[in-house]
């Protein structure tokens, strides 16, 4: 095989430029072609100092170079280099509100050999009310943790976000899908508008003193409409979601003008067909508005559709005048119960020398019960002013009903009576605090027996605070809950109690109207274990003022709260309410 050898641009000799020397070469190709008969002909190829592109590697190549098959790329100019660090973090974070709790994430650095600084991180793309602090990871360390904090306000579901790494001039980005859950005892912010739901009875100066929940989940709201000295009464049934039930009333609500003078209702309770029967005040007669009126003592109940259950004396409404020998007392009921004979059974104040605790029980049907105290009527007189506020019914048949007994620094008094009305003087409890103001407002009969009160506390500096009391079923202090058998508690600067309920744990709970040191109004949500030991106390921060006035656990653990509000949108006082996922 012939080789041809061609001289470099440097040799001096050039073909281009001595045509004979190029008529020599090429009959010098000739013959070599013919003396090797096995060699294929060179293929004729382009002016060697131009590149040629090669069909089989897409490279090109230096047409005066050996071709060996195998061309190394040269540097493409398009391609960033590597970062100097990676980051190595979970993929996923749970987070859910806890009061003053944050929840840690975990990130590591893998720095290239080349880059010995300090990485910084953050997290972009956070939903409202989820915050994290930026971090520096220093030089010499490998790792660093970003802290999570949300409020209750946080919308619940899966939302992407990317914790992002910045060092050595170059960014990072790691994909997080944040598992935002609804946490224990949180404002329910799926209910209603961000956790608040204004059902807009339609009516002025609405005060919601009580409430119910029927099994369905629709709500009972239960109070007065008007300005003070011309109330009417309020009965509202929501459905579960917070707006009104158009199937109850007008619009959700059932108003009762009694005989044109003040009237109201501090008590509900809610039959297994469905009736709802009310209790209160208003100014009357026994039984009609013609004779002269004060306030009496007020019975109501309605059909599962907000008519009058004229099944209860005729009218679904009625009043007794309360007197002591020719003079009459003004009365009022603070709480309403039915006993196994379907016999209704009030519990409140009346006015005779002073106040005194009252009883009354009537039939199904609305007729005094003149086997209770021989005409339906049972007072107690402690020798000062006593207010009955609470009252279950045992399954013996007999009454407990809590009261505030004196004038200034008030004690809490429990008292029993006996189907028949006798005081039964086994159980006869008085708190035995000095300096302070105790109101018993909610009673809970737990099922061994003992008893659960809730109510307000005032201190001799104007102060005031919830407590919570466990009595045994002997009237004593239950030392076994907080020592003394009382928690006093609350979540802002002056608390006052809303309402109470008893997890299935026996631990406590409590929903109060909170004002903070400013006076703004807001709701507190405190929970206390069955030994008597704070569990949690919070207040929610709502971007207007809530004034609640009750509040209970329904069947599902939700604490419910109503009561009125003013807001940036609504500056006039209306109805809310709202929820807070179980504990």
């Amino acid at each position: 095989m012939h080789v041809l050898e061609t001289s470099s641009p440097s040799s001096g000799f050039t073909a281009s430029r001595h045509p004979l020397a190029m008529l020599l070469s090429l009959m010098l190709m000739a013959l070599g072609a013919m003396a090797c008969p096995g060699t294929p002909p060179p293929s004729t190829r382009p002016d060697a100092g131009q590149p040629q592109q090669r069909p089989d590697a897409g490279t090109q190549v230096d047409a005066g170079e050996p071709d060996s098959g195998i061309v190394d790329p040269e540097p493409d100019a398009g391609v960033e280099p590597p970062p100097p660090f990676t980051m190595q973090a979970d993929a996923e974070q749970s987070l859910r509100f806890e009061p003053e709790r944050f929840f840690p994430f975990d990130v590591r650095v893998t720095r290239q050999s080349s880059f010995t600084g300090s990485v910084a991180l953050s997290v972009e793309g956070l939903p409202p009310h989820v915050q994290v602090a930026p971090v520096s990871i220093a030089e010499t360390v490998n790792a660093g943790r970003l802290d999570f904090t949300l409020d209750e306000f946080a919308a619940y579901g899966h939302i992407p976000v990317k914790v992002v790494g910045e060092g050595g001039g170059k960014r990072v980005e790691h994909a997080l899908t944040l598992d935002i859950q609804p946490g224990q005892a949180a404002l329910d912010n799926a209910f209603g508008s961000n956790g608040i739901a204004m059902p807009g009875l339609g009516h002025p100066a609405v005060s919601i003193n009580v409430m119910a929940v029927q099994p369905d989940g629709r709500w009972i709201l239960v109070g007065s409409t008007g300005s003070t000295g011309l109330r009417d009464v309020l009965v509202a049934r929501l459905l579960a979601d917070g707006t009104p039930d158009a199937s109850f009333g007008t619009n959700g609500v059932v108003v009762t003008d009694i005989c044109g003078g003040d009237d109201f209702l501090d008590a509900v309770t809610v039959l297994p067909d469905g009736r709802i029967l009310v209790a209160g005040a208003a100014m009357a007669a026994t039984g009609n508005c013609s004779d002269t009126r004060y306030q009496s003592v007020l019975f109501a109940r309605y059909t599962s559709t907000g008519a009058p259950d004229t099944t209860l004396g005729g009218t679904g409404v009625l009043t007794f005048r309360i007197s002591s020998g020719s003079t009459i007392t003004p009365a009022v009921l603070h709480a309403v119960a039915v006993d196994s004979q379907g016999r209704i059974v009030g519990a409140g104040t009346a006015q005779h020398d002073d106040k005194d605790i009252l009883l009354m029980r009537i039939s199904p049907t609305g007729a005094a019960d003149n086997t209770f105290g021989g005409d339906g009527v049972v007072s107690r007189d402690l020798g000062t002013n006593e207010e009955g506020m609470g009252l279950v019914i045992q399954a013996d048949g007999r009454l407990v009903v809590t009261a505030a007994q004196g004038n200034t620094n008030r004690d809490m008094v429990m008292q029993r009576f006996t189907t028949s009305g006798s005081l039964d003087v086994s159980f006869d409890y008085f708190s035995t605090w000095s300096s302070i103001d105790l109101v018993p407002r909610t009673l809970h009969l737990l099922s061994n027996g003992k008893f659960v009160v809730g109510g307000q506390m005032t201190r001799a500096t104007g102060e005031t605070e919830v407590f919570l009391a466990r009595i045994t079923s002997g009237g004593d202090n239950d030392t076994t809950f907080a020592s003394s058998g009382y928690r006093f508690l609350k979540a802002g600067q002056n608390d006052t109690l809303a309402g109470t309920g008893v997890l299935p744990g026996g631990q406590l709970v409590a929903a109060t109207w909170s004002k903070d040191a400013a006076g703004r109004s807001g709701i507190g949500v405190v929970h206390v274990s069955e030994i008597g030991v704070t569990l949690r106390t919070h207040r929610t921060d709502l971007p207007g003022e809530e004034k609640p006035g009750a509040a209970l656990l329904d069947a599902d653990g939700f604490l419910r709260v109503a009561g009125v509000r003013t807001s940036p949108e609504q500056p006039t006082e209306a109805p809310f309410v709202t929820r807070f996922w179980p504990y």
